[in-house]
């Protein structure tokens, strides 16, 4: 039987259409045919893609610690600039507040957040457990990734897990979305909902390559993908042609990334990031002119860059800082008039 702490914490996050749903599962046989595909509505998040808005999100990053009040209100403010809120799984294999609470505690507060699932200290056990959990509280939307090595990390000892890739994951987060499918094909009822994203780095030294890969993740089932972050846009650019060449873009929601930086020492602090390289063309420009007014201005022109690129449909800030330009660059890519996108081929 449902706990009467249980039905409060549903009441409480607002699940009044959900508790139908809640019991439905609590009484289903979980062995059996296979479900048919939840009709659960969209997420707001995947609403405003599927309607052709460009999309604003930013990252946030749990503390290391167990006080949230101060965390939860800066989340608050941040959300208050842009679109959704995506919460960071132990970032940089740092141990932090686990993103499964962080996110319901967003969640109470109005907020709709995207979480991460870092497979880096999941096998498959722990990661079909967190997405009952995430079921369970209604959060809906996910993006699947490896993750930075634990070596790297503020327990270097920690031992990575390597029980299941990437793509294998999200098909298997799929299969659990569309029919209900646990990851050893036992059927639960009804299947959660999960709007499914995935990570993928914007590289020409092998496109081929890098196509492959991207190509393996939609097929699994990945319906958005966020990109590592950039600091040029000629390679974004060039990148971006080939997925619309393959017709990639008609088939998942593309969100580019970067890491606003009010000086050079920001910038160089983003070069310690493993996989993130710095133009030595951006260095040189800073160099003779490292003002805060013209570190906008280039962060400026690559948002807007970035904006133009066809087949991106958003915009990802993996850095928060500095604070107060969130409303100007909110405000860059707002515009009237978005173009709808085909939703048949994405959902």
């Amino acid at each position: 039987m449902i706990t009467f702490n249980q039905l409060q914490t549903l009441l409480t996050a607002g699940y009044f259409s959900r508790l139908s749903t809640f019991f439905t599962a609590l009484t289903a046989g979980s062995v059996g045919q296979l479900a048919p595909v939840s009709a659960q509505p969209f997420s707001r998040f995947q609403t405003l893609l599927t309607a052709g808005h460009f999309v604003v999100s930013a990252e946030v990053t749990p503390p290391r610690h167990y006080k949230v009040d101060a965390f939860i209100t800066s989340t608050e403010k941040i959300a208050a600039c842009i679109d959704i809120v995506q919460v960071n799984d132990n970032v940089m294999a740092q141990a932090r507040l686990c993103p499964l609470v962080a996110a319901q505690l967003m969640q109470r507060s109005g907020l709709e957040p995207v979480v991460q699932l870092t497979l880096r200290h999941r096998n498959r056990i722990a990661l079909q457990s967190d997405l009952l959990g995430l079921a369970a509280l209604g959060l809906r939307n996910v993006v699947v990734l490896g993750g930075s090595s634990c070596s790297i990390g503020s327990d270097p000892t920690a031992k990575d897990a390597t029980d299941i890739s990437t793509v294998d994951a999200i098909a298997a987060l799929n299969r659990l979305t569309t029919q209900g499918q646990l990851f050893n094909g036992q059927i639960i009822t009804p299947p959660p909902t999960f709007f499914i994203g995935a990570i993928a780095t914007p590289t020409t030294l092998d496109l081929d390559a890098s196509m492959a890969q991207l190509t393996a993740k939609i097929d699994s089932g990945a319906k958005y993908i966020q990109l590592q972050a950039t600091f040029e846009l000629e390679t974004l650019e060039q990148w971006m042609a080939e997925v619309r060449a393959r017709g990639l873009h008609q088939r998942a929601h593309f969100l580019a990334s970067i890491y606003p930086f009010s000086c050079l020492k920001a910038l160089e602090r983003f070069s310690e990031i493993p996989g993130l390289s710095i133009p030595e063309s951006l260095r040189a420009r800073l160099s003779h002119h490292g003002s805060r007014s013209e570190c906008w201005k280039i962060n400026r022109e690559l948002i807007l860059g970035i904006r133009a690129i066809e087949g991106i449909r958003g915009l990802h800030l993996r850095s928060l800082q500095p604070r107060d330009w969130l409303p100007q660059i909110s405000d860059l890519l707002r515009v009237p008039n978005p173009v709808a996108v085909d939703v048949t081929a994405i959902g």
